[in-house]
């Protein structure tokens, strides 16, 4: 039989048009050498996050300062609730409800677990980024108990 005499089958769909809901460039790391060489700000994003992930004793150093971080928020935050204070997070309001040693263990295991994590999926991007967002978002959140604690004492 001729390959032109083949039955043809017809594609309902056109496969090289289908979308993907979640679509990841990156297949590796998320680091690819033409993405880091553009210019501007994205260009100068992807450069600072390969010398960070380069820079593992950088990146050890920004796990440990979330760490204590979490750590300095909880015990902050007791000194609060002991001051007659209240907890903003209504997830963790209910964890000192039963009792601060399983707010501890939550508050603390969770952020622990989440470093471990980030620790040894390290030298992927988001990975990085995620650690960058957390190391702010900490770092703003101490910025708030020291104005709690102003308030408090004046």
């Amino acid at each position: 039989m001729n390959p032109h005499q083949w039955p043809r089958r017809r594609r309902l769909q056109d496969r090289r048009i289908e979308r993907k809901p979640l679509h990841f460039p990156e297949r590796r790391s998320g680091f690819e050498r033409r993405l880091i060489e553009r210019p501007g700000f994205r260009g100068m994003w992807d450069a600072s996050l390969v010398k960070y992930r380069d820079n593992r004793t950088g990146f050890l150093l920004v796990l440990a300062t979330i760490i204590v971080f979490n750590y300095v928020d909880y015990l902050l935050t007791i000194r609060v609730l002991q001051a007659g204070g209240s907890e903003l997070n209504p997830i963790m309001a209910h964890l000192f409800e039963l009792s601060p040693t399983v707010a501890a263990t939550a508050k603390l295991g969770t952020v622990g677990a989440a470093a471990l994590i980030l620790l040894v999926l390290g030298r992927y991007r988001r990975t990085l980024e995620v650690s960058l967002v957390l190391l702010v978002t900490f770092t703003a959140l101490m910025f708030y108990h020291v104005a709690v604690a102003v308030r408090i004492a004046a």
